[in-house]
């Protein structure tokens, strides 16, 4: 009986059970962090790929095929991107949809023509690291990169 009394009063593998505890719920908060950290810096770089595009339908606005080949060439090496077909659009000053060619927008007693705006979009799945992330922020599943620029 006295072996058992000295076995229950040591105290040498009490820090090995903590850390035995604690150490995979650290690793799984490292490891979020990581994906965040991730994801925000891929969607940086997908808006940047996205505003490449942009500028250049600004020169050729129907070419779809070389804005997706400049946004794959400022993402070299990423993989699984999708690009969308750029859209043209036209609104007025509040937002209203407009004819680009026949619309006309009030401004004051006259009219103007509608303001004519490009934009682009480039979406890549992200692959976890943490099923924590997963599991707590689903809508990183899918990151988006997306640039609307106005024509002037």
């Amino acid at each position: 009986m006295a072996g058992f009394h000295r076995a229950l009063a040591g105290r040498r593998g009490i820090a090995a059970a903590e850390f035995a505890l604690i150490a995979p719920v650290v690793i799984l908060v490292f490891l979020s962090a990581y994906d965040v950290g991730r994801a925000m810096w891929r969607t940086l770089q997908l808006e940047t790929a996205a505003r490449v595009g942009a500028q250049y339908a600004f020169a050729n606005p129907t070419d779809s095929a070389g804005i997706a080949a400049r946004v794959q060439a400022s993402l070299p090496g990423w993989g699984n991107l999708t690009i969308a077909s750029p859209t043209m659009a036209c609104r007025c000053d509040n937002g209203v949809a407009a004819n680009c060619t026949t619309g006309t927008c009030p401004f004051g007693a006259a009219t103007v023509a509608p303001l004519a705006y490009v934009s682009v979009t480039v979406t890549q799945p992200l692959g976890f690291v943490s099923p924590l992330t997963a599991a707590l922020f689903p809508a990183l599943a899918t990151l988006r990169g997306n640039v609307e620029l106005r024509f002037h």
